[in-house]
């Protein structure tokens, strides 16, 4: 018998050495992939842990971790959605109140549409988040509505509903979940207690308080410079937690000139408020410790008292943030961002700085109210302002460098806006009347 071609034996000699390959390997493919399905899977060490305790570990993490841990599992995106717990964890800048604009049927009035404010998502899309109507409310408690504040969550709102009209009330809303107190006390409207502000921290206490400064507005004949400026002279403050009010004299040791509309801040037991002189002062809630802050920026000392813009500051990841305008001379050409790393030390880093040119995408110098600061995010790199004179909101990103229009606000002449972060507590302290 003739021996085969050797093209045809060639095959045999390439499996033969096949084989040899797969057997110096550790064994056909089929039973590598069979060993591999016999191998544990490694133990999840999350699953170990009950729903509570992991949200009470998602709870205190920051906002935007925690829409990246959504894609973790089903079970961590669950737990986030639960409308039970997202009583209990982080939220982040919703939206912003703002003045409405003029009526367009009464252009040549400054009345305003009914309780005078707007509320518009800091996202640009979707119905607002809150409606500010706030028809929670008794009808009593809605007429001759306020709104004077915003501090994590709550809003403080002054209630003209007594026969006098020169007569108000303190109220207290959150608006996420329709609750509101009442603050026990009634005051009779003047120039000396227009300026007041609200103190709360859910991570700290479940209380918040109210600061009202006293302003020394009232002069007659024998009136000196010093004695009808408008600075602070006294300041009383409510606690939820006592129910009570405490009356303390002026401790600063410079006079405190505070504008109508100022953002303030409240951390670690303290409310940070700007003063038209270039400082922050700073004073606790039990009106014992009282500080005073420079601004970070030399130059925003040039003529103080002719400035309308005499900063912003909010919080960032716990940190307090000083915005102001860069200049150039007596020129306005940039935004500003700065950081105080160390509150005990005072002392201020350059954290951002932006020309407005790049920002609006054209160049121009801006004059009186033409570019207000309305927010800092509180867990992003992103600031929030309106500018021109429909009131263009504005988003810009520190971090991309990235500016976007969000809407149009429309023309006023009130400028005092309130960013809202959602507070989803169980309840709000009982102040005796509800």
């Amino acid at each position: 018998m003739r021996a085969p071609p050797a093209a045809a034996r060639r095959p045999r000699k390439h499996l033969w050495w096949r084989w040899r390959w797969l057997a110096m390997a550790g064994g056909s493919g089929s039973r590598k992939r069979k060993a591999r399905r016999m191998r544990k899977p490694r133990p999840d060490p999350t699953a170990l842990l009950t729903d509570d305790l992991l949200v009470e570990i998602l709870a205190r993490v920051l906002y935007r971790d925690l829409c990246r841990f959504r894609c973790v599992s089903k079970r961590w995106s669950a737990l986030i959605s639960d409308p039970d717990n997202r009583r209990r964890l982080p939220q982040t800048l919703t939206g912003i109140f703002y003045p409405m604009p003029l009526d367009p049927d009464d252009a040549g009035s400054q009345a305003l549409t009914p309780h005078g404010y707007g509320f518009t998502n800091v996202s640009g899309t979707g119905p607002p988040f809150i409606h500010p109507s706030f028809s929670f409310l008794p009808d009593r408690e809605r007429v001759g509505l306020e709104l004077v504040d915003c501090c994590n969550g709550l809003i403080l709102c002054r209630c003209f509903r007594f026969a006098d009209d020169h007569e108000f009330h303190y109220l207290v809303l959150n608006p996420a979940t329709e609750e509101w107190v009442a603050v026990p006390v009634t005051r009779r409207w003047s120039t000396k207690l227009q300026t007041v502000r609200l103190g709360f921290d859910p991570a700290v206490s479940p209380h918040f308080y109210v600061f009202e400064f006293e302003l020394n507005e009232d002069y007659d004949e024998d009136y000196n410079d010093d004695d009808w400026d408008g600075h602070v002279v006294r300041v009383k403050i409510y606690s939820s937690g006592t129910g009570f009010w405490i009356d303390k004299e002026n401790g600063w040791t410079l006079c405190m000139l505070l504008p109508m509309d100022f953002k303030s801040v409240f951390l670690d037991g303290v409310l940070y408020v700007i003063a038209i002189q270039g400082i922050i002062g700073v004073v606790d809630v039990e009106g014992r410790t009282w500080r005073i802050i420079e601004f970070p920026d030399p130059r925003s000392e040039i003529f103080p008292f002719n400035r309308t813009d005499v900063g912003f500051i909010d919080l960032f990841q716990g940190q307090l943030h000083f915005a102001t305008d860069g200049r150039i001379g007596h020129s306005i050409h940039s935004l500003e961002i700065w950081v105080l790393e160390d509150k005990e030390s005072e002392e201020w880093t350059l954290k951002h700085t932006v020309c407005f040119e790049f920002l609006l995408g054209r160049k121009r110098e801006f004059g009186f109210r033409d570019f207000i600061v309305v927010a800092i995010h509180s867990d992003r790199n992103m600031v929030f302002f309106v500018c021109g004179r429909e009131r263009t909101l504005m988003s810009y990103d520190m971090d991309r460098w990235e500016g976007h229009i969000i809407c149009n606000l429309g023309y006023s002449e009130i400028e005092h806006f309130l960013p809202y972060v959602p507070l989803l507590p169980k309840s709000l302290p009982d102040c005796g009347n509800q």
